[in-house]
């Protein structure tokens, strides 16, 4: 991933969100939660082993797998993101979302096209995500 593209994501998130934030998937990617971590209690998770992770997520990372997810990790977030998910785990970041009553961010694949009618579209300073707001924080 380009640094431009996680530098967006992490001024758009420190600009609209407070407390608790999930990345979800994060694989080998880490600059986002690892800068987040000054700011939110930030938590990592990926159905990998860590050390098939970013080393520098070790203190935030928790196994787990998003269509079975353990809800205590996610309890208290008021944003649950993904970067580059695949397309069959999307659904089941949603889900959770709306479990718990938290945002969901997904940051798709640059030609990726997402029909998930919970998800809206928007631009940060011309990068695409999609957004699902549960109605409950002010922003974009």
């Amino acid at each position: 991933m380009h640094e431009c593209v996680a530098e967006v994501l992490r001024e758009f998130i420190k600009n609209n969100y407070s407390r608790m934030i999930v990345e979800v998937g994060c694989g080998r990617f880490s600059a986002v939660a690892v800068a987040l971590r000054a700011c939110f209690k930030v938590t990592a998770t990926d159905i990998l082993e860590i050390d098939a992770v970013d080393c520098r997520l070790a203190p935030i990372y928790v196994k787990d797998d998003i269509t079975c997810p353990d809800l205590r990790l996610y309890r208290g977030a008021n944003l649950i993101y993904s970067i580059r998910p695949p397309l069959e785990i999307q659904p089941s970041i949603l889900d959770l979302s709306g479990r718990i009553g938290a945002d969901a961010l997904i940051k798709p694949f640059g030609s990726e096209i997402i029909e998930d009618m919970r998800l809206h579209l928007r631009s940060c300073r011309g990068l695409p995500v999609h957004l699902f707001r549960n109605g409950r924080q002010a922003g974009m």
